[in-house]
């Protein structure tokens, strides 16, 4: 019986080991690092954890006596060897450790009883997973270099901040480069660029060869490490730190960091076989002189600088120019443009440029800006009634071509010219374009039927038109004009101006030597009220008819509006020869005779006959009450019947 309670005993034992070595494992969350009593492991259950999270799982058997048995650390620091040491494909490796208390027995005189003790047993279990082979990290995405820097060349800064410490430098592409060398692939750059980013602060940058020393002692400028003859110099004070190099002509690209000189002859010799010249960060004044004849120059590139003046035919013999940059510098003005169109041109960061040399440039496309939105331009612009300086960008100077790419052409008469005129600013809107159009000596005899829009000044002098029609009402390009130029025309009236918005912003209407009759001085007036707007109106050498009306109202009308009508005393009569300003008022003022003229001439005669009757009739009684005889045509008048009342 005790035999059968051993051999029981011993098969749980060895079912235990069994069990142990065998490795079950329960899979566990990857960010768990546990030490923990495992005891429902199933087989198979191989899952392993990540690289990045280990789980080492004891699995304690409790002895007879209810204690546990606890692995030493001897037991954990094996584990831990173990697991270091996993390789793939996965496996699990269990260390077990088992203690048994030796059987004691006792043997009596008549049988011999063997006491078999509880044997503790703990067993280890750890689980390890190979951490996946590391993969090569991905290079950046390259971006796309736009078409216009194809041919560029530029240095990293970082080639220039290593610059004063030339041992080390030198010995960081040796040293980069010497795992490329020893696996016979020197065009290899699996081991430079990891091994360089981690030496010049994560730049990536992809070294093909070692740096090579500089030549002399007087050349400032090294080899570029990728790009063949290509070279880059730093901090240079004297343009012959470049020209003592050696080899100088077989250069094709050459980029200059911190170049500080006071002028920079663009004629030197050092720069007759680069095809990419850049001289950035550094502190020049002027360029002067010209770049040799047929320069084979693609990319020029002269940006951060203090720049303020470039000779005007700086580029003007460089064929081949792709792309010319001046940004931030303190430019007024373009050099004169290239032979070449289309010239990819960066004039950001230049505070003082002024608008107007831009706008040659604009209109004959010698010039593709970039940074347009960015670049901005000085410009004196007119706020209706006060101008003054703008900055206007770039791009919204270069919605001036579509006033030329707009202007009317009409059929018969010919093209009309247009140009850009000045930046309005209209209330408080942003400042806009607007068009010059000049229709003028074409033979019209109506006004063009569109104009381009934001048209500010209409020219139509020395034309055949006599009516303005409609357009002012209906037409909306037509809208925005504020100057409009009609002098030398047939037109009869501006009435047609009354309740439009021309009328209510103009500034100038010139309407000198045309056929007027008339003045419409009543809206007028309002359109005048406003003397701050300094609206002007020319009607010299119009022949108004002139009447009555002209003498007492138009007269004094002009007279009052003498600053917005400068030439009011040109204004002439057409049936009378004299000006409206001459005219008299008495003159005009009279009707036709009439029979009623003599009335007053009547009434008066009444008035003294029967003055002189009074007078004679009051003679004769005083005669006759004096002297008491009648006078002669009294006495010769027969009696009346009441005759007798006079003779009592």
């Amino acid at each position: 019986m005790y035999a059968g309670k051993d051999g029981l005993c011993l098969g749980l034992m060895l079912g235990l080991l069994l069990l142990s070595t065998h490795g079950w494992a329960r899979p566990e969350p990857e960010d768990k690092t546990t030490l923990e009593g495992r005891r429902d492991a199933s087989p198979g259950d191989n899952v392993l954890p990540s690289s990045s999270s280990r789980t080492v799982e004891i699995e304690d058997t409790l002895d007879s006596n209810g204690s546990s048995s606890i692995p030493t650390s001897t037991q954990l620091q094996n584990a831990s060897e173990i697991e270091a040491q996993a390789v793939e494909p996965p496996t699990t490796i269990s260390i077990s450790s088992s203690s048994s208390s030796s059987s004691s027995s006792s043997s009596t005189t008549s049988t011999s009883s063997s006491t078999s003790t509880t044997t503790s047993t703990t067993t280890t279990t750890t689980t390890t997973t190979a951490a996946p082979m590391p993969t090569s990290p991905q290079p950046p995405a390259i971006p796309e270099v736009p078409e216009y820097r194809r041919n560029c060349f530029y240095a990293e800064e970082e080639l220039c901040l290593n610059w004063h410490d030339e041992s080390q430098t030198n010995q960081l592409y040796n040293d980069a480069f010497a795992g490329a060398s020893e696996t016979n692939d020197m065009s290899s750059t699996t081991a430079a660029p990891n091994h360089l980013m981690a030496q010049t602060n994560g730049s990536q940058l992809a070294y093909e060869r070692p740096l090579p020393p500089r030549d002399s002692n007087s050349c400032q400028c090294r080899e570029h490490p990728v790009h063949a003859n290509s070279w880059y110099c730093c901090n240079i004070t004297d343009i012959s730190m470049i020209s003592s190099c050696a080899n100088i002509v077989k250069w094709t690209n050459l980029h200059v960091r911190n170049l500080t000189v006071p002028a920079l002859n663009l004629s030197n010799s050092i720069y007759r076989s680069l095809q990419s010249l850049a001289f950035t960060d550094g502190n020049i004044i002027q360029l002067t002189n010209a770049f040799p004849r047929h320069s084979p120059l693609k990319c020029l590139n002269f940006s951060n600088n203090n720049i303020d003046e470039i000779a005007t035919r700086a580029v003007k013999d460089v064929p081949h120019l792709e792309f010319f940059g001046i940004s931030k510098n303190n430019l007024s003005r373009v050099p004169h443009r290239n032979q070449n169109k289309n010239i990819a041109l960066d004039i950001s960061g230049n505070m003082r440029m002024l608008c107007e040399p831009l706008n040659e440039i604009i209109y004959d496309d010698s010039f593709n800006f970039i940074n347009a939105d960015i670049s901005f331009c000085l410009y004196n612009a007119t706020h209706q009634w006060f101008n003054s300086t703008d900055l206007v960008s770039v791009k919204q100077l270069e919605r001036t071509k579509q006033c030329i790419t707009r202007c009317p052409i009409i059929p018969g008469y010919g093209n009309c010219t247009c140009k850009f005129d000045r930046m309005m600013l209209v209330g408080r809107e942003q400042s806009k374009p607007t068009c010059d159009v000049d229709c003028s000596n074409l033979g019209l005899v109506e006004l063009p039927p569109k104009l381009p829009d934001n048209t500010f000044i209409l020219n139509i002098t020395n034309n055949k038109i006599t009516s303005l029609g409609d357009y002012f009402h209906t037409n909306p390009t037509y809208h925005n004009i504020g100057k409009l130029l009609a002098d030398n025309n047939q037109i009869s009236s501006i009435y047609e101006f009354e309740g439009t918005k021309f009328i209510e912003h103009f500034q100038r209407i010139y309407m000198r030597n045309n056929s007027l009759s008339k003045i419409p001085e009543y809206f007028l007036n309002n359109a005048l009220m406003d003397t701050d707007m300094g609206r002007r109106i020319y009607l010299a050498g119009n022949k108004l008819q002139c009447d009555c009306n002209s003498a007492k109202t138009l007269q004094n009308w002009l007279k009052e509006r003498s600053t917005d009508i400068p030439d009011y005393m040109e204004i002439r009569c057409r049936n009378l020869p004299q000006s409206v300003i001459e005219l008299q008022e008495t003159k005009l003022c009279q009707s036709p005779p009439d029979w009623t003229d003599y009335i007053y001439y009547l009434i008066a005669a009444e008035v003294i006959l029967l003055l002189a009757l009074i007078t004679k009739v009051s003679y004769d009684y005083w005669v006759f009450k004096t002297a008491g005889y009648l006078p002669w045509p009294a006495s010769k008048m027969p009696k009346l019947p009441c005759d007798w009342l006079c003779e009592s």
